[in-house]
């Protein structure tokens, strides 16, 4: 399994790898909520099944410093949708550029997701998106990786 190393997030290569984690670290069996089964914002959808909450960009281009207000409203009502001691998977799948302020934003959401019990990971981040998690490290592909 190949799990990134980050001091903020918890990053793997796969769909797949990041909810056998989210699943392996959690007793809970259901995400227990009246919420729809799924919600859409300006830039997010969001799924909800019995394991997790499955979260992906509606937009496939570079998510710049413009977007990123727009991208804390979008975090900030879906973090206030999610019950406490969920699961979400943050899906980066097709997204080709993620800007400092939308890791910002996305640090924000974790937190805000952290102080409801709930635990988030993120996946399926294309090399240009990883990257940009790690803006202090050159030739950060493959020697920002570690197999867990």
């Amino acid at each position: 399994m190949a799990k990134y190393r980050h001091r903020t997030f918890e990053m793997f290569d796969f769909l797949e790898e990041a909810a056998c984690a989210l699943s392996s670290r959690s007793t809970r069996h259901e995400v227990e909520s009246d919420d729809p089964k799924s919600w859409t914002f300006q830039h997010l959808v969001a799924s909800r099944s019995a394991k997790m909450i499955h979260v992906k960009f509606k937009r496939k281009e570079c998510l710049d410093s413009q977007l990123s207000i727009e991208l804390r409203s979008d975090f900030s009502h879906l973090a206030d949708s999610v019950v406490n001691d969920s699961r979400v998977l943050l899906d980066f799948a097709g997204l080709r550029g993620f800007s400092t302020e939308c890791i910002d934003e996305l640090k924000r959401f974790k937190a805000k997701l952290q102080s409801k019990g709930t635990r988030i990971v993120l996946c399926n981040l294309e090399s240009a998106v990883r990257s940009s998690f790690f803006p202090h490290r050159l030739g950060n592909d493959r020697t920002s990786s570690g197999v867990s």
